[in-house]
């Protein structure tokens, strides 16, 4: 994926919009592979809960990467809560 942070308010937000996808590692970012996927956001949102930080994700990608953050979200969020709690 090809994504820059679209906005970043430390320790609230952060949302991330993908712009492209990398293929045979060049950054492509126009033609028919991206239309479906460039714009498309991930907006992260951390919410204090009694000590304790709940991670709200909100999401308006292609309906057939969804699965695909289905399965790696949870890898992705126990490697953060990991990295977090050091």
């Amino acid at each position: 994926m090809v994504s820059r942070i679209r906005e970043n308010l430390p320790d609230r937000f952060v949302s991330i919009e993908h712009l492209g996808v990398i293929e045979h590692g060049k950054e492509i970012t126009s033609g028919p592979n991206v239309e479906k996927w460039a714009g498309g956001l991930e907006n992260y949102s951390f919410i204090d809960k009694n000590g304790k930080t709940l991670v709200k994700i909100d999401t308006d990608v292609p309906r057939e990467w969804i699965q695909y953050f289905n399965t790696t979200w949870p890898e992705a969020l126990l490697k953060l809560k990991e990295i977090c709690e050091k």
